[in-house]
């Protein structure tokens, strides 16, 4: 195929200099080619001073260039993350693509999870993926990227480098799956080496190592009758090293190679410093160690593999890896390698994009601090401190706190006692009511799940928020204020009913901020006027609330977290109002309706609110 494409557009270069030459005119060139700083496919526009010829050959030249860039979105998918196109940026993965980012401890499975993966991503930081080289084999459907990572202002990221080796669908083009491994922080090699060297004499077998390479299953070697017969020099290399043969391996490079394993402070310069180099990792390594690759991009002069280790035929963990390799053209020696390997152990990506998307959040909006300072301060006084509320504290166990919370559930929403059903406790009435009331409030919460979206998702999601503030209250809705993603000007847009999900269509409805004010004022009249024969009239119920309050640290903590909603129940609806079109300096009313009435004002706000349009 490619030296079919090479013939047309050697023949459509022929025709186009025999036009020019009989017609006296003059053209610039259209090249195709690789930008040598970041290997992406570049295109340079010309113009043909012939105009019976001009429009049918931009029509033949652009349409070749088309088709070319089309089998390639891994160029598509580096250009749109760089310009933040993130919809254009997916739209390069396939719908059940795996990604694997090898310092997360998990894969991301699927176009929904890779979503919000990369959206997540791109919410900590302006970062750039500058693509320094690419490998694409076009037989098998596999391209090797090694990039590195920049900053906004074009300033390299120290221990940015990467490998992504990608597996393309060879009827689609798109992305099926994608593993990317990056250069460690920790460039302790040859120390590692060292304990590995100690450790190795009790793995070592009595018996003579007779290890050699081994192709895994999943590496398609194609249709090509050169790969099925001759090893392609990374297995050559690896093939050697797996004999200990270090001269055979060493002979594929050239003199004045660049061998980089990144787990070193430096790279190796030369063939003897590589060649000291496998010598010091055969004597520590064990004989019965062997690499083997699982997967290679072949793309001529350079190469993308991607291998592990085993230890007598068996995988070893945190031991996969990638590696790029360019080729001199001339002589088909090594000209430079680069090894990246997997974090062991402890995979902290996911870690370290959460730690990166809070101080992001923190500089651009200092205010998240007030939620955040709320959140430190709720979970210690409310769970584990002892004096400041009334009450023994979560940490004790309390049998009597625990009786508690059994009752009050028993009773949710007032319908066992209502339906006078055998098993419903009895409780305070008032403790009844301002408990029901807080959950009721806290679902109101739920009206706002349009926050978290396909193309908005947040650190901490709603749904798992709204469910966990039944349970915890406070402790979910005080982090989910801190961590989620505002609503940015410069994305801002008007969302549709299509735009929402299942479950925020639902609670897009009238009835559902009116029946949680019904039962918000319901649990009130609870509070007020039920258990009149055990509890008396409304002061003698208030007086023996009280006397309560002072012994229980459950009832203490709901009247804290009735404090809290009240103080931070209108911070989504500034949002909520621009993704429905409605600018800052309209419906003033409704907003400092929800902002400053308890509870009523946010029951009231999701029934008066405008409607997201249809679908246009």
């Amino acid at each position: 195929m490619q030296l079919l494409e090479m013939s047309i557009m050697k023949s459509l270069a022929g025709f186009a200099f025999f036009c020019v030459r009989h017609s006296g005119a003059f053209f610039t060139s259209y090249q195709i080619g690789r930008d040598s700083s970041h290997g992406l496919i570049q295109t340079q526009q010309f113009s043909l001073g012939i105009l019976s010829q001009k429009n049918f050959l931009t029509n033949v030249f652009e349409n070749a260039v088309r088709e070319k860039t089309r089998r390639y979105p891994v160029s598509v998918f580096f250009e749109a993350w760089n310009e933040r196109d993130l919809t254009k940026c997916i739209d390069q993965f396939g719908t059940d693509a795996i990604f694997e980012d090898a310092s997360y401890p998990a894969p991301f499975c699927g176009k929904d999870d890779i979503n919000r993966h990369f959206r997540l991503l791109a919410d900590t930081s302006s970062s750039q993926f500058i693509l320094d080289e690419i490998a694409i084999d076009d037989e098998n459907h596999k391209i090797a990227a090694y990039y590195h990572v920049e900053d906004g202002n074009g300033n390299v990221i120290e221990n940015s480098r990467h490998i992504t080796f990608f597996t393309m669908d060879g009827e689609t083009g798109v992305i099926k799956s994608a593993f990317d491994t990056v250069e460690p922080a920790n460039k302790a090699g040859e120390i590692n080496l060292r304990v590995l060297s100690f450790v190795s004499k009790f793995l070592e077998s009595t018996e003579e190592s007779n290890t050699v390479t081994t192709i895994a299953p999943s590496l398609d070697m194609g249709n090509s009758n050169k790969k099925t017969m001759q090893l392609s020099t990374p297995e050559r290399f690896f093939d050697a090293f797996n004999r200990r043969d270090i001269n055979d391996g060493i002979e594929l490079f050239k003199e004045d190679c660049l061998y980089d394993d990144t787990v070193f402070p430096s790279p190796l310069q030369g063939k003897e410093a590589l060649r000291n180099h496998l010598e010091l990792s055969e004597s520590c390594l064990p004989s019965t160690f062997s690499f083997v690759v699982d997967d290679l991009a072949d793309g001529g002069e350079t190469l993308g593999v991607r291998w592990h280790v085993e230890n007598e035929g068996k995988e070893m963990p945190f031991t996969r890896g990638s590696s790029f390799y360019r080729i001199d053209k001339k002589t088909g020696l090594v000209e430079t390698v680069v090894d990246e390997i997997e974090p062991a152990v402890l995979k902290i990506g996911g870690l370290k994009t959460f730690m990166e998307s809070f101080k992001n959040k923190i500089v651009e909006e200092p205010v998240r601090l007030i939620p955040f300072a709320c959140w430190i301060a709720y979970m210690y006084i409310v769970f584990i401190s002892d004096g400041i509320l009334p009450g023994a504290n979560a940490l004790q166990l309390e049998q009597r706190t625990w009786e508690e919370v059994r009752d009050l559930s028993l009773n949710f929403f007032f319908v066992s006692p209502i339906l006078n059903l055998p098993f419903a406790p009895t409780v305070h009435p008032i403790l009844e009511g301002v408990f029901n009331l807080l959950l009721s409030w806290a679902a109101l919460f739920a009206g706002f799940l349009s926050d978290d979206r396909e193309e908005k998702p947040n650190l901490f999601p709603m749904i798992p928020a709204v469910v966990g503030m039944q349970f915890l209250t406070s402790a979910f809705l005080l982090p989910y204020l801190t961590f989620r993603t505002s609503e940015r000007d410069s994305e801002a847009k008007t969302l549709t009913k299509a735009d929402l999900s299942d479950v925020a269509k639902v609670v897009e409805s009238k009835l559902f901020g009116l029946t949680l004010g019904t039962i918000g004022t319901g649990s009130l009249a609870w509070g007020t006027f039920a258990r009149m024969e055990d509890y008396g009239n409304f002061n003698e119920r208030v007086t023996t609330f009280w006397q309560l309050m002072s012994i229980d640290r459950v009832g203490s903590s709901f009247l804290v977290d009735l404090a809290i909603f009240a103080l931070f129940q209108g911070w989504l609806v500034d949002d909520d109002l621009k993704r429905r079109g409605i600018d800052a300096n309209q419906l003033s009313g409704l907003r400092n309706i929800a902002r400053y009435v308890p509870f009523f004002g946010l029951a009231a706000y999701l029934v008066l609110r405008p409607s997201f349009p249809e679908e246009s």
